[in-house]
């Protein structure tokens, strides 16, 4: 046994280096006891697997079932720990990226368990978020091999079979029931949650040790502001590099003896990665000096988004989902640059070529030469 903050930990099952087809025993000093299956991911990735947790009480709780493609691995893990998918009385999901509540529909189909997730959620169920986006992500030179992968192929058959679930609990923020407290703690998703129970936080995508969340872009807000529930149509608080550092800071203020339990990296390459909300602090401050590293990237002179992404990354591939996950990643910390005052545009802006935001493919942009954003994230 190896112990955590205030969790011991026991692996009743090994599987392979990064935590796929691993079974573990997670128990608190207050004796309560959660199990994690890591259900691998069912296209070629190097982030290892969705950690799914099992609650047994009178009924049995699963946080985040895995991906879409992956049931098989849930069904194993389950059947391992002396469970099967009938025995699910509760999905609870931390959101709706495929990788964390793709194996829902076919678990409900056996199980009949209630579905659990923010209020969010359900509107992203119905909402056409890739056709939406699609318009934008087809001017960006780069974009083209992404839109055809497999990643993209996966997304679309996730929200076809998604697109029927019934949310049986819509989850707001700081409601406490059925031995859980939510926290909406939107930025990477604008439904993602975060999760206590007993000890343990539960952190989804939100809390991640080794790697960061990937921030959500904040003109996403623009094409959905019209469609979203009432309460969410002033000031956009769910998409965006502010939004996720918002909410970081939130979390970084509770309990520091809870143990954070992410959705990945937990147990990765042979050992364990305990952390607590204390981590949120560090993910908060890897986003400053990343647009700090920008600042000098903009420094030689006005630049394109795609060439200030390339050469921000100019030490990694950049093909199909990696491009898309950099060029958001340096247009979210683009946009808070930009609320805090530190960089302008040039370009005929109003000939419709620029996006809602003010960016676009043939907008240059450069840094004034200030840091308004250290404070602007200081002062969330």
């Amino acid at each position: 046994m190896k112990r955590g903050p205030m969790l011991e930990t026991e692996i009743l099952k090994r599987g392979d280096d990064s935590g796929n087809g691993t079974l573990i025993k997670y128990t608190s000093a207050t004796g309560a006891v959660i199990k994690a299956i890591g259900v691998p991911l069912s296209w070629k990735s190097t982030l290892g697997p969705t950690w799914c947790y099992v609650i047994e009480g009178d009924d049995l709780t699963l946080v985040d079932p895995g991906c879409y493609g992956s049931l098989s691995y849930l069904e194993q893990g389950l059947k391992a720990l002396g469970r099967s998918l009938t025995d699910v009385a509760r999905i609870v999901v931390s959101h709706g990226h495929m990788d964390h509540d793709g194996s829902c529909p076919p678990v409900i189909r056996k199980s009949g368990a209630e579905l659990w997730a923010h209020e969010m959620y359900g509107f992203m169920l119905q909402a056409d978020r890739g056709d939406v986006e699609r318009g934008w992500r087809r001017e960006v030179q780069g974009f083209e091999a992404f839109e055809h992968s497999e990643t993209m192929t996966r997304a679309m058959e996730h929200r076809e079979l998604n697109h029927d679930l019934v949310l049986d609990h819509p989850v707001t923020d700081n409601l406490q029931a059925g031995g859980l407290t939510f926290y909406h703690t939107p930025g990477h998703s604008p439904d993602e949650l975060c999760i206590k129970f007993d000890q343990v936080l539960f952190s989804g995508d939100h809390i991640l040790p080794l790697i960061t969340p990937h921030p959500s872009v904040a003109m996403s807000y623009n094409s959905f502001q019209a469609k979203l529930p009432s309460a969410y149509r002033g000031e956009n608080e769910i998409y965006g590099l502010k939004a996720l550092l918002t909410s970081l800071k939130r979390m970084a203020e509770l309990d520091g003896n809870l143990t954070v339990l992410p959705a990945h990296r937990a147990f990765f390459r042979g050992q364990f990665n305990p952390i607590g909300v204390g981590r949120a602090t560090e993910i908060l401050e890897h986003h400053r000096n990343r647009c700090h590293e920008l600042t000098d990237v903009m420094k030689s002179g006005p630049k394109e988004l795609v060439a200030i992404t390339r050469e921000y990354f100019s030490n990694r591939e950049l093909e199909e989902q990696n491009f898309f996950l950099a060029f958001t990643e340096v247009m979210a910390h683009i946009e808070l640059m930009q609320e805090a005052g530190d960089i302008s545009t040039h370009g005929n802006v109003s000939s419709g070529n620029a996006w809602s935001n003010g960016l676009g493919p043939n907008v240059l942009i450069s840094w004034d030469g200030t840091d308004n954003f250290s404070g602007l994230i200081d002062g969330l």
